[in-house]
């Protein structure tokens, strides 16, 4: 993440450490609560710690947020901390796992007949996202205490919720090597499918300068996608009376999509859309898909515009599965939000974990990420652990979409290819 200038903050200095004796978290459960100019005045921004999306999602039946400002003694702000209460629901999870014959067996006596079941998660970072959504920090702040403070928050938060699962989540390669040395023991890290990330250059002026960048195999696919939906017509909806009215058609198209999912955390509701776009306006984008005069899919994202070029979050997507094969719906959504990143002149375009060899033909390149885990049950770590142990992640090599030369390029950008 991009780090913001010191001056910001001008009782520390961005390379002391601050003293932390006595510092302890100020929580806020009402949006309109927060000191917003010591949240934003801190490093490691992002879509989902921008404070227009926690006025969106105030008020969301599945997901509850809470905000965290850790705050010295002397009264200076030194970090700030996402913490959410997510219902959530179990399935199987063998769509992100490879799932060992015993750890079938044992989802089974957990879920008779297949039937889920729900609980509620304390989440410290994005229920509803991929990514190092969790937490902004001072630079001076040691790591081992942004680890112990982080404990410290999810003690508080499980006081006043009540929930015995616990997540920190997405980390990315170097951010879970800094701090994985500094969880305590009851904590378990775990891995499932990577992030997909399409990477882009901020000076390309259109879909072109994109296609230009691919291999001849990887620009026939996107002209083969563009050809099979051909038919279908797309229009983007800006006036949050007509996202309210059309909200519940749109959740249910999300819902034969996001709810077959192996593990659901939270959710979308209806009256989401009106909501960002009222708080995001030009920033949010919500495009129908339709064919022969129906409604048959959608897609939404965020713009997050950073000192150093921004980033596009493919939020969410629904669509008609019996039509997807058919008309390339979803591939033609994918292609959208390059487009759309394209025209904010961002960096990227964050697709999230699922479909990743489709992600990956269009030019979205892996990139793994940790999440931490803990459960306040009886014998439920040493379980927890077994299972982890037992379903490592999907083995996956990327697609090579791109040139040589762009590969080269995306590397020395600090993606990783192995």
């Amino acid at each position: 993440m991009p780090t913001v200038q010191a001056e910001i903050l001008p009782t520390l200095e961005a390379a002391s450490a601050p003293d932390l004796r006595g510092a302890a978290w100020r929580w806020f459960d009402d949006m309109a609560t927060v000191p917003w100019d010591l949240w934003t005045a801190l490093p490691g921004g992002s879509a989902y710690l921008d404070p227009r999306y926690f006025h969106a999602m105030a008020g969301h039946g599945k997901v509850q947020c809470r905000l965290g400002l850790l705050m010295t003694a002397s009264g200076d702000c030194v970090g700030g901390l996402q913490m959410q209460s997510v219902l959530s629901e179990s399935r199987t999870p063998e769509d992100h796992l490879e799932v060992s014959a015993g750890v079938r067996l044992f989802m089974g006596i957990l879920q008779p007949g297949g039937r889920p079941f729900q609980f509620r998660t304390l989440v410290a970072g994005q229920g509803l996202g991929t990514g190092e959504h969790a937490f902004r920090w001072h630079e001076g702040v040691p790591v081992a205490d942004r680890v112990r403070f982080t404990e410290l928050a999810f003690e508080a938060c499980a006081r006043e919720w009540g929930i015995r699962v616990w997540m920190a989540k997405d980390f990315g390669p170097e951010l879970d090597a800094d701090l994985g040395p500094h969880w305590s023991r009851k904590w378990q890290r775990a891995t499932f499918d990577p992030l997909m990330v399409t990477p882009l250059d901020p000076t390309w002026t259109g879909p072109d300068d994109w296609m230009d960048a691919l291999r001849t195999k990887a620009r026939t696919k996107v002209r083969s996608i563009l050809a099979r939906n051909a038919e279908v017509a797309l229009e983007r909806l800006t006036n949050p009376e007509r996202l309210r009215e059309i909200g519940p058609a749109l959740i249910e198209l999300y819902d034969k999509v996001y709810g077959r999912a192996s593990i659901v955390m939270g959710g979308l509701e209806a009256g989401d859309f009106a909501r960002l776009a009222e708080q995001w306006g030009d920033d949010f984008l919500l495009v129908t898909h339709h064919f022969e005069g129906r409604l048959v899919g959608f897609h939404c994202g965020l713009h997050h515009a950073e000192p150093e070029g921004g980033t596009i979050e493919a939020y969410f997507v629904g669509f008609e599965p019996e039509l997807n094969k058919e008309c390339a719906l979803y591939q033609r959504m994918l292609i959208e939000f390059i487009h759309w990143g394209i025209g904010k002149n961002a960096r990227r375009v964050v697709m999230g974990r699922t479909a990743m060899e489709i992600k990956s033909t269009l030019g979205a390149l892996p990139v793994p990420m940790s999440t931490w885990v803990h459960i306040r049950l009886p014998l439920a770590m040493p379980v927890i652990r077994w299972m982890i142990r037992r379903s490592p992640p999907h083995p996956f090599k990327p697609r090579r979409a791109w040139r040589a030369e762009w590969l080269d390029r995306w590397e020395a950008d600090g993606f990783r290819f192995n």
